[in-house]
């Protein structure tokens, strides 16, 4: 498995007072924005972090998801993972995305992204 690079998943359910304090951190403005379909949910990303905003039932099941890591192969990325015990979970949006659970609980998404450093 290729990973070309990882963010920091953090959540809020006040979307622009998050943007607020990141972008004040940060010293800039967010690097991309979008929504995942399907889940009510919305993604700020930043250096290193992606601030996963929305209500708190569209939150809760994604509760112990801990980071994004960037793959050239999800289908490298999800055999590896499953040889080295991890459980699948399916995707959190369309595209290339995969949630998959460690032996530990903690929940990865995995994120198709070929030629990219994130």
């Amino acid at each position: 498995m290729n990973i070309l690079g990882s963010a920091a998943i953090v959540r809020s359910t006040d979307r622009d007072a998050a943007v607020r304090r990141y972008e004040t951190l940060f010293g800039m403005p967010p690097v991309h924005e979008f929504p995942i379909a399907g889940r009510e949910l919305h993604v700020v990303v930043f250096p290193g972090v992606s601030l996963l905003s929305g209500e708190p039932s569209a939150l809760a099941p994604l509760a112990d998801l801990r980071a994004t890591v960037f793959v050239s192969s999800l289908r490298e990325a999800e055999a590896e993972l499953r040889r080295s015990g991890w459980t699948a979970e399916g995707p959190l949006g369309a595209g290339a995305s995969r949630l998959a659970r460690d032996p530990d609980g903690n929940l990865i998404e995995f994120v198709e992204n070929p030629g990219r450093v994130q």
